[in-house]
């Protein structure tokens, strides 16, 4: 068992190192996608967990985002996404795309003892032969552990547990044993995706959640002036898409579901502009509105006070083009997801700059 143990974990003690001498793109290249791997050869995907502290180990997970923030406009859409898994399938140590070398192998690591011990782990024999009797009549087998950082997640991993009755879903297992941790899966057959957190979830929905930064425009424009705006009067910005300063309620969604066998994770974000809504920012000043002025287009019946102004003190002269005039937003985020879960996540914020040009115009005052 010990050197059983042993070159189990050497694979993933030596891509751990790896990791640590390596960059973020190179790890990221190193990612397995377990959705896709094989039923029959193919590279070995790294062990573990063993040594392996949670975190430290990453597959390919398929998730469905959906919501008023997702990408694609909204309409949802699946994507791969790098995450740390709490339980996983990956492929057995040994040669594990051929049945018959798999059955030598565990009579090696059992020593023929079908010790509670062992039947916890490699479980009967009996399935093993099952494997090789697939083998020979054409089918290809490919053997694969389940690995969980905390063992008591293998039950939601849907693996069972001792003397807790629950139906097993590996053929051959007697019910009130704990499972055992090989499977041979067919080719064609779903192997079970990655388990996730729905906290891991939810921060990768924040990461791929959609604000659309402020477009702006003002008035006046003098047109003789290359558009400029001018000094000591009110200038009129408003927000010209909504969603930017969250439309309606002030907020976007997104919803993040994980797609495999066996899950039903999910995790939704929601993200709340702060209240100050639009901050515009420019050399030797700035202004707050809130999103209801934000979005107050300039018409002629509007007042001084119903919309986002700003009054300039000074012409642009030495900014070509104009002021730098900074349009932002600031958005808070919170999830909830599937286990009555929920936190809250570190905040967003979107941020553009266009050039207001600002002239100044001599008046004569007669007494």
């Amino acid at each position: 068992m010990a050197d059983e143990e042993g070159a189990d974990l050497h694979g993933v003690e030596e891509v751990t190192r790896r990791r640590r001498r390596l960059g973020a793109a190179a790890v990221a290249a190193m990612t397995v996608p377990l959705a896709v791997l094989g039923t029959g050869g193919g590279a070995r995907a790294d062990q573990g967990p063993g040594e392996v502290t949670p975190g430290g180990y990453t597959v390919s997970v398929q998730i469905r985002f959906s919501g008023d923030a997702a990408p694609g406009g909204g309409g949802g859409v699946t994507k791969s996404i790098a995450m740390h898994p709490s339980c996983w399938w990956a492929p057995a140590p040994g040669n594990y795309t051929s049945a018959k070398a798999m059955l030598d192998w565990y009579d090696g690591v059992t020593g023929g003892v079908e010790s509670p011990g062992m039947l916890a782990q490699y479980g009967p024999r009996s399935v093993w032969e099952d494997a090789v009797a697939r083998e020979a009549a054409g089918q290809n087998i490919s053997w694969y552990k389940a690995f969980c950082y905390n063992p008591n997640d293998y039950v939601d991993y849907g693996l069972g547990s001792v003397d807790t009755g629950d139906d097993n879903p590996i053929a051959g297992n007697n019910p009130t044993w704990q499972t055992f941790l090989y499977r041979a899966f067919g080719a064609g057959e779903p192997i079970p995706a990655p388990m996730v957190t729905p906290q891991e979830l939810a921060e990768a929905a924040r990461d791929e959640l959609q604000i659309p930064d402020p477009e702006i425009d003002r008035n006046p424009k003098v047109h003789d002036t290359d558009d400029a705006t001018l000094v000591g009067l009110p200038t009129y910005f408003w927000v010209t898409n909504p969603e930017a300063v969250g439309g309606e309620d002030g907020e976007k969604r997104i919803r993040a579901d994980v797609i495999g066998a066996g899950q039903a994770v999910w995790a939704e974000v929601t993200a709340k502009i702060h209240d100050d809504g639009l901050v515009l920012s420019w050399p030797g000043g700035s202004k707050t509105c809130a999103a209801p002025l934000a979005l107050e287009a300039y018409g002629a019946d509007l007042k001084e006070g119903e919309g986002c102004t700003v009054e300039f003190q000074h012409a642009s002269t030495g900014y070509p083009g104009g002021y730098p005039v900074q349009a932002s937003t600031a958005w808070d985020a919170n999830w909830q997801g599937s286990g009555g879960t929920a936190g809250d996540l570190p905040g967003l914020a979107t941020q553009v700059t266009a050039l207001i040009p600002v002239a100044e115009v001599q008046n004569i005052v007669s007494p």
